[in-house]
């Protein structure tokens, strides 16, 4: 399998305090990640360094097999940050106009959009269900489809990557279902790789075929989600008292 993003003996640190001690992490190319692990575990940390939003103390990331630092196309990252629908609802943006942002680095700052990038918006709008919508305020939207539109903004840049940061966070149960739905599209039927950080170790366990669990500055991976010892791993993570509660809803 391909090797999309690598990561080794990666360290990294706020303030002197280190926060990721030499973790290492292959993602290959179809793959659907689930990041998962207690609050401080620099979840959000490992994505923004996967992104160069962030940059390593030590160790090396390695991007479509490119060192990260001579890494220039972008657009095949998506990035969906945490929170992305915390927004002032009044602000005066249309659905179409915050898909067609992520097309300036294309298009021009302050340049018009034309025809052909306006076809594209639609055509990812449509991907995620939202093609009705294109002309509504964001603001006036649910947090359901809120986070639809965000994924749509990703999908214009056609990105061969999805990362995002715990995206089910303020939405309601049919919508995150319908949002687990749309992520599995995209990764079966679109070979878009996923990598998601999230809290719901029993949603997200069932959905993904690989599970990055982190904590204690360290990062340990399962290649098959239902071989994980789960007891052995919320202890050593999440502490000795953690147990696992899946529970299903029908949408």
């Amino acid at each position: 399998m391909k090797k999309v993003i690598q990561l080794k003996d990666v360290s990294f640190g706020y303030d002197g305090n280190t926060v990721l001690e030499k973790i290492n992490l292959e993602i290959f190319e179809g793959d659907y990640l689930g990041i998962v692990g207690p609050n401080g575990s620099a979840k959000s940390t490992l994505i923004k360094l996967i992104l160069n939003i962030l940059k390593p103390q030590e160790g090396s990331i390695r991007l479509f097999d490119q060192e990260q630092h001579r890494f220039k196309d972008w657009g095949q990252l998506g990035y969906v940050p945490q929170k992305a629908t915390s927004f002032n609802s009044s602000f005066p943006a249309t659905v179409e106009e915050v898909v067609g942002a992520n097309l300036y680095p294309l298009i021009g700052l302050f340049k018009p959009i034309r025809k052909v990038h306006r076809e594209k918006v639609y055509q990812a709008l449509e991907v995620v269900g939202m093609d009705q919508f294109g002309k509504r305020l964001i603001g006036n939207l649910s947090g359901g489809q809120q986070q639809k539109v965000f994924i749509a903004r990703t999908l214009v840049s056609s990105p061969k990557i999805i990362l995002l940061d715990e995206p089910t966070v303020g939405i309601d149960l049919k919508s995150q279902g319908e949002f687990y739905q749309l992520l599995e599209k995209l990764n079966k039927e679109m070979n878009i790789t996923i990598v998601m950080v999230s809290h719901d170790i029993g949603v997200i366990t069932e959905k993904v075929n690989r599970v990055a669990c982190m904590g204690d500055k360290r990062l340990v991976t399962h290649h098959s989600c239902c071989n994980i010892p789960f007891n052995e791993v919320l202890a050593q993570f999440y502490g000795d008292k953690m147990k696992l509660m899946v529970h299903k809803h029908n949408h």
